[in-house]
């Protein structure tokens, strides 16, 4: 059973190394549903691949300038930021 199970994920889902292009390819162009539907199934599946769409997304989103988005901002506290400008300005004085 699980000999066939594995014969039938390995026809219709495509491989790590094709998700591996077609996550890419998703990102600059819209794909076929046919395509969506496989990567979207073996991304659930597998988690090095669903970690290496994170990752090019993040990598697209700060050559983009978008890295951090409104939502996920990070909230300093106002101790933090006087350490900080303490620390910046302590910089440019040795300079």
């Amino acid at each position: 059973m699980m000999k066939i199970m594995m014969r039938l994920t390995n026809r219709f889902l495509p491989s790590c190394e094709e998700v591996s292009h077609l996550t890419s390819q998703e990102m600059d162009e819209s794909l076929p549903w046919r395509q969506r539907l496989r990567l979207r199934l073996h991304l659930r599946m597998c988690v090095w691949c669903r970690r290496n769409a994170e990752q090019l997304q993040l990598m697209k989103d700060m050559a983009r300038g978008q890295a951090v988005s409104q939502d996920k901002q990070i909230k300093l506290s106002s101790d933090a930021r006087k350490r900080i400008s303490r620390s910046i300005e302590k910089k440019k004085d040795q300079s």
